[in-house]
């Protein structure tokens, strides 16, 4: 890696095939109220007009764009942006998101104020491809998580292990600021994850240091048809949940209450799948019982009360609409 410069940030932009996006994006970049910035965009290989995109912004004094020669993938693009980046901090910008022209700012303030964190991040806003606002995320965290982050705030890195394990708190890397120093300590995006490799590192630079929180939405997180998530297939996507999470049910210092109440977060998942309409979930059920008899036999045993969880959550949805329809009824 190349040496630090104290106080900058690094906006690493992994490109690929999302030329509709670009100008959102680099705009949100360039137009950061937080003055010492360097933005890398490195293109892996697109094949629609991205690097075209790109090329109007070269001459922004800010920008350096790569033009890989050979895809490699959005980790190992991702890594390369560490790899060339000079920041004190590093900012995966995902080039389908856009962010508030405050939130590089607020997220240094957060480190400055907090020198034990080794990542700062704020909220997301949910948009579509048209950027309509879907949803906050954190409306859909659980209630610790809303009770503990109801305003800005420091995890430690115990706290935020913990949230890590009921669901990915920091949904999007682009709302997520990261010292520099926490690679060299814990090691890159892991080439192991499809899927789950922002949330498996946030888990190693969890174990060594606190984590920042601002809990005011300022990133953008894109929904779409062509996210990484979504063209993955369910087969890879739970595996990838379970070989993370059981993983680090074995890692982390739990106590016996807190392993089970997990192991049966993590057969609730694996129930929502089963519980699919497309019938994935039945398909992939012998693989993944395989999988989870190789990394945590001990956590089959909490299939039953993790599907009681997930019916229960089911017959809600049921009640629910159906009290709606008896209603709508009765008004007509």
């Amino acid at each position: 890696m190349t040496p630090i410069r104290q106080g900058l940030v690094s906006l690493v932009v992994a490109s690929y095939n999302h030329a509709g996006f670009l100008v959102r994006r680099m705009d949100s970049l360039i137009a950061q109220t937080y003055p010492d910035t360097e933005i890398l965009v490195i293109d892996d290989c697109s094949p629609d007009n991205s690097v075209e995109v790109l090329r109007g912004y070269e001459t922004q004094p800010k920008v350096k764009l790569v033009v890989r020669e050979k895809n490699g993938g959005w980790v190992a693009v991702s890594n390369q942006g560490v790899d060339l980046s000079s920041g004190e901090f590093v900012l995966f910008a995902n080039c389908d998101d856009d962010c508030d022209p405050s939130m590089v700012a607020r997220l240094v303030d957060a480190m400055r104020r907090h020198p034990s964190a080794g990542i700062a991040f704020c909220r997301s806003l949910m948009v579509d491809e048209e950027d309509r606002v879907l949803g906050d995320d954190f409306a859909i965290r659980e209630a610790a998580f809303k009770k503990r982050c109801a305003r800005d705030t420091l995890l430690t890195g115990a706290e935020a292990s913990r949230f890590l394990l009921h669901s990915c708190v920091i949904p999007n890397l682009s709302a997520a600021l990261i010292r520099r120093e926490c690679f060299a300590e814990v090691g890159f995006l892991s080439q192991d994850y499809r899927v789950c490799c922002d949330w498996d590192l946030f888990f190693r630079i969890a174990a060594r240091y606190d984590i920042a929180y601002v809990a005011e939405p300022l990133n953008r997180f894109r929904q779409h048809r062509k996210t990484i998530r979504s063209v993955t297939k369910d087969k890879v996507v739970y595996e990838e949940y379970f070989r993370l999470l059981l993983g680090q049910i074995g890692r982390l210092d739990l106590s016996p209450m807190e392993r089970a109440r997990f192991r049966t977060h993590v057969m609730y998942l694996w129930a929502v799948h089963l519980s699919s309409p497309s019938l994935n979930g039945i398909f992939n059920l012998p693989y993944h019982f395989g999988r989870v008899l190789s990394l945590d036999p001990l956590a089959l045993v909490f299939v039953i009360p993790g599907g009681v969880l997930r019916a229960g959550e089911l017959a809600v949805k049921v009640f629910n609409k159906l009290i709606f329809s008896l209603k709508r009824r009765a008004s007509q």
